[in-house]
């Protein structure tokens, strides 16, 4: 798929979210369990005792290259059913499949259907079908991004990721963000049980983010989203109570540990100053 759509991902600004996923990420479960204690689903922050700190729109572009500019998300948003959409492709599959089409969402039967495999014999790329871009995108929103509780394709994104196909641009940082959000009240809300969906890693590189001193040193580029280089680095492990210790005790944040993602220069509008 890079090879056919990686200039376009990265106009989009989702190159690098893309690619973030070419490694299994790693779950600090003692880092989430600790950090959970302390977020406030009534305010959406964690209360420390200085203060309180939550993850923001902005950040979400130095963490993971998504700007909070672009056509809004949300249930107006309507792609042209233009000619190898899953919107408009969907419906025929399904009837075709019958009984089998709830099925095919299955992530290893919808890979499967609509995956892409190179030529082994000369090392070439086969041609796309009409939709394997747009079922690509939703395959990675699904399980990676969004990790969705059902853990198979939903159709929620159809829309979303038509739009995507054909070149638009979304605002994706406020939706993700918001899907943060969302994760957080569901688990605090539950007794912290491990079973609800959601980007809680997107959280956990906030986490490291803010709080390096429960990590370990990160080369970071200038070219690339915090998150990518989080992932590549080594892992720290520390215990559940050396994690709850450190933010119970926590006594402040410097401005220039507030100001984490704005002293970034990835991506480049973050170093540009108002006129």
């Amino acid at each position: 798929m890079e090879h056919f759509f990686g200039q376009q991902w990265k106009d989009q600004g989702i190159y690098h979210l893309i690619k973030l996923f070419d490694r299994p990420l790693v779950m600090d479960r003692s880092l989430l369990a600790a950090a959970l204690c302390f977020w406030s689903s009534a305010t959406n922050t964690m209360n420390l005792r200085f203060g309180m700190m939550t993850p923001t729109v902005l950040d979400m572009a130095p963490l993971f290259g998504l700007s909070p500019l672009g056509v809004e998300v949300n249930v107006d948003l309507i792609a042209p059913e233009a000619e190898g959409s899953f919107k408009a492709a969907w419906p025929t599959v399904a009837k075709l499949a019958g009984s089998k089409a709830k099925n095919m969402l299955n992530y290893s039967s919808f890979n499967g259907n609509f995956g892409m495999e190179d030529n082994a014999d000369d090392d070439s790329i086969s041609p796309l079908g009409k939709v394997e871009h747009t079922a690509f995108l939703l395959y990675w929103l699904c399980k990676f991004v969004f990790y969705t509780q059902a853990n198979k394709v939903t159709l929620e994104f159809t829309h979303l990721v038509d739009y995507l196909a054909q070149g638009g641009r979304l605002a994706l940082g406020p939706f993700l963000l918001g899907h943060i959000y969302r994760t957080l009240h569901d688990v605090v809300t539950d007794g912290m049980k491990p079973k609800h969906g959601g980007p809680l890693w997107a959280f956990q590189f906030w986490l490291q983010a803010y709080f390096p001193e429960l990590g370990r040193a990160v080369n970071i580029a200038e070219t690339e989203p915090l998150a990518n280089a989080f992932a590549r680095a080594p892992k720290k492990h520390n215990a559940s109570t050396s994690c709850y210790k450190f933010f119970y005790e926590l006594p402040e944040r410097t401005g220039s540990q507030f100001r984490v993602c704005l002293a970034q220069l990835y991506p480049l509008f973050l170093t540009q100053t108002s006129p």
